[in-house]
């Protein structure tokens, strides 16, 4: 069967973040409908990788709606990943009762670090609306600048994506794959600040103005990838030692034009200068490859990379 239209976006998103050919993929998995329909993206793009399914459950609930999800959700995970070869499934269930969303966020990510390899991207579901209900919130509460970054498709650790696609269009997939998931019931209220946002406000722009969210969404995104592209930035060296070159998965993070400004200042730290535009692209073109170890020489100079390092041998 021929790939779907989101099929090909996260296929390209992959292959921009140098993550298309990996063997293994690390997947977070809710039982909703975002990680379920991101898990059917991942079967069918990389049919014979290794994909570990990884679920926490935020233990008992005194509200008996949450506790029947949580128990469903697990029960949904463990049969659909014992129906794939491909799938390892790994779950850890807290004892007590989690008192915050903080605290369940903790010890969720606590779970995921704990369980992915070193190095290993942590994928998640996370997606536009997401984004768009974090942002809105934080300028609700009053941010500065350093707010307008908090999300990226991938940072180098933790890989989203399907960041720049819609909850709409992700229901969308799921229903046409005929995919099974389950409802969160908390999202149905409108006692939390952020539900109250999707129930009510967002809706009432939608009401006042067709496509108006949808413009607001994405217009934040622009605003903060124009913001992100025109910070200053600092180099990130491997273990934060500059004699160990830069930190390969950093560099991976960065957008094409500030990997292109990476290189630049990279080369100025070993005071190299007389470096054309040319000879940058060509660099990055190099690093832009799946190999763990390349070495190559140009501007004057070895590059010496493997899968975490990029160093430069005078």
């Amino acid at each position: 069967m021929a790939w779907t239209d989101l099929e090909h976006s996260v296929w390209k998103v992959l292959k921009d973040a140098g993550l298309e050919q990996r063997q293994r993929y690390f997947l977070a998995i809710s039982g909703g409908v975002d990680s379920i329909a991101m898990l059917q993206i991942f079967l069918r793009l990389r049919p014979t990788a290794q994909l570990t399914v990884a679920y926490y459950h935020h233990g008992p609930s005194s509200d008996n709606s949450l506790q029947a999800f949580r128990d469903s959700c697990l029960k949904l995970l463990e049969s659909f990943c014992k129906s794939h070869s491909s799938i390892y499934f790994v779950s850890h269930r807290s004892d007590s009762e989690l008192p915050s969303e903080a605290a369940m966020r903790s010890a969720r990510w606590s779970f995921l670090r704990a369980n992915s390899l070193p190095g290993e991207p942590i994928i998640t579901a996370h997606h536009l609306d997401d984004w768009t209900e974090t942002l809105t919130l934080k300028l609700i509460r009053g941010v500065g600048p350093d707010a307008f970054t908090a999300f990226k498709i991938w940072d180098g650790h933790i890989f989203r994506p399907l960041l720049e696609t819609t909850k709409q269009m992700i229901v969308a997939y799921a229903e046409a794959q005929k995919l099974n998931w389950c409802d969160d019931p908390s999202n149905s209220s409108d006692h939390h600040l952020r539900n109250w946002l999707r129930l009510e406000w967002f809706k009432s722009l939608d009401d006042k103005n067709p496509s108006g969210y949808e413009n607001y969404s994405r217009s934040l995104l622009r605003l903060c990838q124009a913001l992100d592209q025109n910070q200053t930035f600092a180099l990130q060296f491997f273990n934060n030692s500059p004699e160990l070159g830069l930190d390969r998965l950093w560099y991976f993070s960065l957008t094409d034009r500030l990997q292109l400004k990476a290189l630049a200042l990279f080369l100025r730290h070993h005071s190299i200068s007389n470096v054309t535009t040319g000879h940058l692209a060509e660099i990055q073109k190099r690093l832009d490859k799946n190999q763990k170890d390349i070495t190559f020489m140009l501007a004057h100079v070895k590059w010496v990379i493997n899968e975490t390092q990029i160093v430069l041998v005078l």
